[in-house]
């Protein structure tokens, strides 16, 4: 009898010891297939900033914006041009919220999207 439960126990323990064993590679493999799509999600973003980083390199439209916005910063300090940019302002707060996002849209995508982000959240506090 004691021979039996010796054996039993041991097929018992070798059982015990395979579903552990069995439980921490199903635990390995999905924390490496994990990593592996988040590695090839950041790679994707990157090559996908690459390219658009590249589509923009010959665009003049971020400067474009910035001399607009230059141009709009110098006014602001000539005596005889402020009020017309506060009316200019204030006519531009009045369009529909529509238009004042795909300018905002406009002006981020000419900047870049992580920036346009970071701008339109200050821009909603204000």
């Amino acid at each position: 009898m004691t021979l039996f439960l010796s054996a039993l126990g041991k097929v018992i323990l070798d059982l015990g010891q395979d579903y552990v064993h069995h439980k921490i590679q199903d635990r390995k493999s999905y924390r490496t297939a994990h990593q592996k799509r988040l590695n090839e999600a950041a790679k994707s973003h990157a090559d996908w900033q690459a390219l658009m980083a590249q589509a923009f390199h010959h665009s003049w439209k971020d400067e474009a914006w910035t001399i607009c916005f230059i141009i709009i910063l110098f006014m602001c300090f000539i005596p005889s041009l402020k009020d017309e940019v506060g009316r200019g302002f204030a006519i531009l707060s009045q369009t529909p919220d529509w238009f004042q996002w795909a300018l905002l849209a406009s002006i981020g995508a000419s900047f870049g999207l992580r920036g346009f982000s970071a701008f339109a959240q200050k821009a909603k506090k204000i």
